[in-house]
């Protein structure tokens, strides 16, 4: 990591103690000296970033914001070259999925050190639920701030369960006997997702894991993951699930056309709803999601992280806290339509709001509960091999290509070969 040159000898022996400490932070600008900071941004036309931009240079006006927009895949492309050569930007819109393998290989800055153990003046363990902390956490470094998070929930047909005299299921006993009574043909049924998220997600609600909890072993295909798998199998069994992979495109047009009544995802698919399904205001519904032994979901999001490699990493952290404010967390919902990260900004009024869309419910209190008990993926670095496993299994299984032990044996013996290397 890079340590600004300081023309003082005493900032100059202050500057060796913290390298040593392998904190990687800049000592700070001198206050006229004007700086320039790049900022690589994935969120797309709805971005809550470069809105912030004005009012940070103005309260700011030594620092100039260079922007650029990217999409995601372009964000991960690039960041794969920067780590190891190139220019890096100064900060960054990581996906959360992104952080096994490149805190693993050093690659983002330590904010503890930057942020003297607080954000905006509280500290990281209050501003977030430990599940947040935990998702930014590796090697007990804070290698980003959580800006906003992902975690799974069932979005269900409210209007079609009142007139079927049905409850919301709780249990997954429940689930698969409300699908069976939703069911109409290829109608109204449950979208049954073939990737990590949503299988993940039926294996945590069972009791079971990915990998155990040093990370060294794959225990995807465990008796609680092998009978969770085939627990979720069972719906499309019984023809009350739609098995719906990238063949069958956008998830919105079986929800326009009603085969989709009942499905599990984050936060900002309301916002995808609202938007391009404006007719079903009113017929949804949000709740947390059926499970076996106990609730879980994956959890995600999006992180502002600075590159190890930065060159001005203390400016970063300035647009990173700003970005943090309560007042702008609150932006990633009203511009986004995502969920903010911070505990503070998803119970604010301007966010956790009665929803006319969703009948009038506070969808956010949902998903803050289930975000008590999500998990991140493992930050191995390894990881995009197992994820890759992992998947192709479940497609296998959603498909009725291998039965589900035989998919999940074969595939947890590709990902402990990756994790051995």
């Amino acid at each position: 990591m890079r340590i600004n040159k300081v023309l003082i000898g005493m900032l100059l022996i202050m500057s060796f103690v913290l390298g040593a400490c392998g904190s990687g932070a800049q000592q700070p600008a001198a206050s006229n000296e004007k700086v320039t900071i790049t900022v690589w941004d994935y969120y797309g036309e709805a971005t809550p970033i470069k809105p912030l931009i004005e009012g940070f240079q103005k309260e700011n006006p030594n620092i100039t914001v260079q922007y650029e927009a990217l999409d995601w895949d372009t964000t991960l492309e690039k960041l794969n070259v920067v780590t190891t050569g190139g220019t890096p930007p100064d900060v960054v819109t990581t996906d959360m999925t992104w952080i096994p393998k490149f805190a693993a290989l050093g690659g983002f800055t330590d904010l503890k050190p930057l942020s003297g153990g607080k954000l905006n003046g509280e500290a990281w363990d209050q501003a977030y639920t430990p599940g947040g902390l935990e998702a930014i956490t590796y090697k007990d470094q804070i290698v980003a701030a959580l800006y906003d998070f992902d975690v799974y929930a069932l979005y269900y047909r409210a209007d079609l369960l009142e007139q079927k005299g049905l409850q919301v299921p709780k249990t997954w006993d429940e689930l698969k006997d409300v699908s069976l009574k939703l069911a109409e043909g290829d109608k109204y049924l449950y979208q049954w997702g073939a990737d990590t998220f949503h299988g993940s997600q039926w294996i945590y609600e069972n009791g079971g894991d990915l990998l155990s909890a040093d990370n060294k072993t794959v225990v995807f295909n465990s008796p609680e993951a092998v009978a969770a798998t085939q627990t979720y199998l069972d719906l499309l069994t019984n023809k009350s699930a739609i098995y719906w992979g990238a063949d069958q495109g956008e998830r919105i047009q079986g929800i326009k056309d009603g085969r989709i009544a009942m499905f599990s995802d984050g936060p900002y698919n309301m916002g995808i709803m609202k938007s391009a399904a404006p007719e079903m205001a009113g017929k949804w519904k949000v709740a947390l999601h059926p499970y076996g032994k106990q609730p879980g979901s994956y959890l995600g999001g999006t992180g502002l992280a600075i590159p190890a490699q930065a060159k001005q990493k203390e400016a970063a952290w300035k647009f990173i806290e700003y970005a943090m404010r309560v007042e702008n967390q609150i932006g990633v919902y009203t511009y986004a339509g995502a969920a903010p990260a911070l505990t503070a900004a998803l119970q604010s009024p301007e966010v956790n709001v009665a929803d006319p869309y969703f009948g009038g419910q506070k969808p956010f209190d949902v998903f803050l509960e289930a975000m008590k008990t999500a998990k991140h993926f493992p930050y191995v670095r390894q990881w995009n091999d197992i994820d890759v496993a992992f998947s192709t299994a479940m497609e296998q299984i959603g498909l009725g290509q291998k039965p589900v032990k035989d998919a999940l044996d074969e595939a947890a013996a590709i990902a402990t070969d990756a994790l051995s290397k």
